[in-house]
């Protein structure tokens, strides 16, 4: 027979999960922070092989221009097509309340 989670169980869980995501949120956003940084500088480093790495260019993509497409929608008087999508995951300490 299973044992049932008690309401002060499943709240402390609850609040480990929490406190765990919102550490590892903080921890991303460092790394994103860092990464965005470096490839600043890697992008004035010229294409060449430095030792075991090769630094080159990739092959350019084609992006759609979501101004062009707002002003052109805005242009003809038509609404730009909306769609939903799910809220994001906000997690802060009670005591940042």
């Amino acid at each position: 027979m299973a044992t049932r989670e008690t309401k002060a169980a499943r709240a402390s869980r609850v609040s480990m999960l929490l406190a765990d995501f919102d550490a590892r949120s903080k921890e991303l956003n460092k790394l994103q922070t860092l990464v965005k940084g470096l490839k600043a500088q890697v992008a004035e480093i010229e294409p060449g092989t430095y030792g075991d790495w090769v630094r080159a260019y990739g092959t350019p993509r084609n992006v759609l221009d979501q101004a062009a497409v707002r002003a052109d929608y805005a242009a003809r008087g038509v609404d730009l097509p909306m769609k939903p999508t799910d809220a994001p995951v906000v997690v802060t300490p009670v005591a940042a309340r």
